[in-house]
């Protein structure tokens, strides 16, 4: 059993509202998904929401014990759907309101936004073969070349050197 399901350990409160830095939008998913798991991570409780630890049964033979590791499992698994809850807009949570778990929540919003993180990657990548054209210096060029590949960068679309390269040299030749 994880740590994090063990019955001498405390529940653990995450406080949204100090700990993530704006809450989820449909246009902020990436940025909010990497401070949550962050934190699930840093708390040992991400095997809640992956669904990796579930919620124990209890059993009949030891039923104080093990009715005792269930509620707190239980118990736990809410306070995650409440820190969740509360790091989202009113119209995300509003699509959140009939999830019973934590995973439960996490899937739907995974499914809801996750695609549009890689169409908004595709438009991106996109715009860095596009932003080639145009009047701009050379050094208004490689800022909006480092700005869409950090852009890339938080959403987990990592742009290489050998492509910055490689649009810096198309841009201006061989003078790199």
């Amino acid at each position: 059993m994880s740590s994090s399901a063990s019955s001498n350990n405390p529940l653990i409160t995450i406080n949204a509202a100090t700990t993530i830095n704006e809450k989820l939008t449909s246009s902020t998913f990436s940025q909010w998904r990497a401070q949550f798991e962050a934190l699930l991570i840093g708390y040992d409780l991400m095997n809640f929401v992956t669904s990796d630890l579930q919620c124990p049964a209890i059993d009949a033979e030891n039923s104080a014990a093990s009715k005792a590791v269930n509620s707190r499992w239980i118990r736990q698994d809410k306070l995650i759907l409440h820190a969740l809850l509360a790091s989202t807009s009113t119209t995300i949570t509003l699509l959140l309101a009939s999830c019973k778990t934590s995973h439960e929540a996490w899937n739907k919003l995974t499914c809801l936004y996750a695609g549009k993180s890689c169409t908004h990657a595709m438009q991106l990548k996109e715009d860095l073969t596009l932003n080639n054209s145009g009047n701009r210096t050379t050094t208004e060029f490689l800022q909006a070349i480092k700005l869409i590949a950090d852009e890339l960068a938080r959403i987990d679309h990592l742009v290489s050197d050998d492509d910055l390269t490689f649009l810096h040299s198309q841009r201006f030749g061989s003078r790199i």
